[in-house]
């Protein structure tokens, strides 16, 4: 293999230069600009300029696509404005975008952003075709991406690690101290200016030109002995899994359909690799791969749709249920296309899946809309039936509902469920103990379903997994906290629970835990008196698992009899509540105030 040469390195450069000057400008810009973002020494200053990062990293595919594209019309100059709109659509997209505080608050501009980052190098697997097509020179055009996309990987990602293993060497032997940033900015610097400008190195200038199939020997063997043989394997994995859930007469796990989805994508990319060579070919699995592989997938299409809409039948739509929706729909219809068309073209495939990931972004039939609305109709549905049964939850049920709670809060969603809940959900969010705002991002779920007066029913046997439900609380250690103690004699904390049963002395007063009945007993000579915790845990237990926003009144047992006066204020909490009502205390901290009550005192 001949090495090239200084010159035809700077030569193919400057080419790559003077054919994608868009794209390479944005690259090197962005690059630098990340770089200086990641130098920065202020963590506020980085996480103040975090915002335009997606939109930097959106341009590059985008207007690669857009110069592929506009190369191969007639009049390519009358198509230069598609660069312009590029730059318009991106920058909507970024004053769309929220405050870097904020923008992994709320997963939808995330989603967006991926979704616009796969459109991105879909469109570059079509866009010199849109107008023009033939079939050997797409298929050339699909290896030069593979192979661009290899050469660049490769000569990039070496670069940065003989370049970091340089810089690490430096500082071993010479003790010069490099900060950790230079390995981020020498990473960004790598991928963004040497990996893209790599990429674009290579590229023939007339793709429509390139007619002639060149199969080498390689691709060959990778198609043969690891793609085939890997749809064989998730083949029987999936047949067997169905022999079993058909035998058991079971509903098929959520969990299969990622792995049918890797079915169809690797079956797909064999599809595109072999289609030039597949009536000749000598391989009987490569001849032979059209029409098996499709008839052997239709089954597990039809896994798929079981699987995903058990889900949505349990849970209602989510994003992720959305997206595989969708792709089940996709596969479907390619798996159709490609057996039944007699002229099948395979830019299908990029460009359906292209128009799918832009018309899901928005629109009432996006996954944003359908999602939300879809677990709104799930909060009524638990939510009503929760009402008929005097406001009581089953665990299922609470946990469904504080987290869908959750779900429509971080996609400022929340005020869907007024009308189902007849107020106003972002009131409910006011913490009715602090007269606070939430903070931090977070919903409390508490005091939400308090305002409600949705409770759990720690009596349900079915609320509760073998291992019980769990609840807690943990007093925050940074609020000050003033307690009444005029009524008492002694104020000490104590601590006790699963693996504590020995007696402590406070005063003049013997306290003793009792594992078997949640119970605390005080003794003082004759004086006796039983706390009995279990019927507080379970009352507590109403509340739900997340007991941190609990009153301070209700944070507290007060208890007398003729001899003693005694109060237990907790600080910490943690227990487990079984079937049948069995309690479980794990641990607890707690303040203990005690009093001997005279009968002077008492008349």
């Amino acid at each position: 293999m001949q090495l090239l040469s200084l010159k035809e390195i700077t030569s193919k450069a400057e080419n790559a230069f003077k054919r994608f000057p868009v794209t390479l400008i944005w690259a090197i810009l962005g690059s630098f600009y990340i770089m200086h973002i990641i130098g920065l020494d202020s963590s506020q200053e980085i996480e103040k300029n975090l915002d335009i990062i997606p939109t930097l990293a959106l341009g590059i595919s985008w207007f690669i696509g857009a110069q592929f594209f506009i190369e191969q019309q007639t009049k390519a100059n009358k198509w230069i404005w598609i660069k312009g709109l590029i730059v318009l659509l991106l920058f909507v997209f970024f004053w769309h975008l929220p405050d870097s505080k904020e923008l992994d608050q709320n997963p939808i501009y995330l989603a967006r952003f991926f979704l616009y980052l796969i459109a991105g190098h879909l469109f570059l697997l079509f866009a010199p075709f849109i107008k023009k097509w033939s079939k050997t020179a797409y298929w050339n055009y699909l290896k030069s991406v593979g192979v661009a996309i290899t050469r660049s990987s490769l000569f990039s990602g070496f670069l940065y690690l003989g370049l970091v293993l340089a810089l690490v060497a430096v500082n071993a032997l010479f003790d010069v101290r490099i900060k950790g940033e230079r390995y981020g900015q020498l990473f960004i610097f790598c991928l963004g200016i040497v990996n893209t400008w790599i990429y674009l190195s290579d590229f023939p200038d007339k793709i429509h030109g390139q007619t002639q199939i060149y199969f080498d020997k390689a691709l060959e063997v990778f198609v043969k002995f690891i793609l085939i043989p890997l749809v064989i394997l998730y083949i029987i994995i999936l047949y067997a899994y169905g022999s079993k859930i058909l035998i058991e007469w079971q509903l098929p796990k959520g969990w299969v359909s990622y792995l049918v989805t890797a079915l169809a994508l690797i079956g797909f990319l064999v599809q595109v690799i072999i289609n030039p060579i597949q009536e000749m070919a000598q391989a009987w699995t490569i001849k032979r791969f059209y029409p098996w592989f499709y008839v052997a997938l239709l089954p597990m299409i039809a896994l798929l749709f079981v699987a995903i809409f058990r889900r949505i039948n349990d849970y209602g739509i989510t994003e992720n249920r959305y997206f595989i929706v969708l792709i089940a729909f996709w596969i479907l219809g390619m798996a159709l296309y490609l057996l039944i068309a007699k002229n099948r073209r395979l830019i299908l495939l990029p460009l359906s899946l292209f128009g799918l990931a832009l018309l899901s972004s928005f629109g009432f039939w996006g996954v944003f809309s359908i999602s939300n609305r879809s677990q709104a109709n799930q909060f009524k549905k638990i939510y009503e039936k929760t009402m008929s049964n005097d406001h009581l939850a089953t665990y299922a049920e609470f946990n469904q509902l504080t987290s869908i709670i959750n779900y429509l809060d971080k996609r400022e969603a929340i005020s869907q469920l007024d009308a189902i809940t007849g107020i106003s959900m972002q009131a409910a969010m006011l913490d009715t103990v602090k007269s606070k705002w939430k903070s931090y991002k977070w919903v409390d779920t508490s005091a939400v379903m308090d305002s409600l007066g949705i409770k759990l029913n720690p009596a349900d046997e079915n609320n509760a997994p073998n291992y019980g439900t769990n609840f807690s609380f943990y007093d925050n250690r940074n609020k000050s906290q003033t307690y009444d103690i005029s009524k008492f004699s002694y104020f000490t904390p104590i601590y006790f629970g699963a693996y504590t049963e020995t007696g402590m002395k406070v005063g003049d007063f013997d306290l003793m835990y009792s594992r078997d009945n949640q119970s605390l007993k005080f003794t003082a000579k004759e004086a006796i008196l039983e706390m009995r915790l279990k019927e507080y845990l379970l009352k507590l237990a109403e509340r739900g698992p997340n007991l941190n926003d609990l009153p301070e009144d209700e944070k507290s047992i007060e208890l007398e009899n003729d001899s003693l006066r005694t109060k237990i204020i907790f600080t910490e909490l943690s227990f487990n509540i079984h079937k049948n009502d069995s309690v479980n205390l794990h641990n607890a901290s707690a303040y203990i105030l005690i009093k001997r009550i005279d009968h002077v005192e008492q008349d």
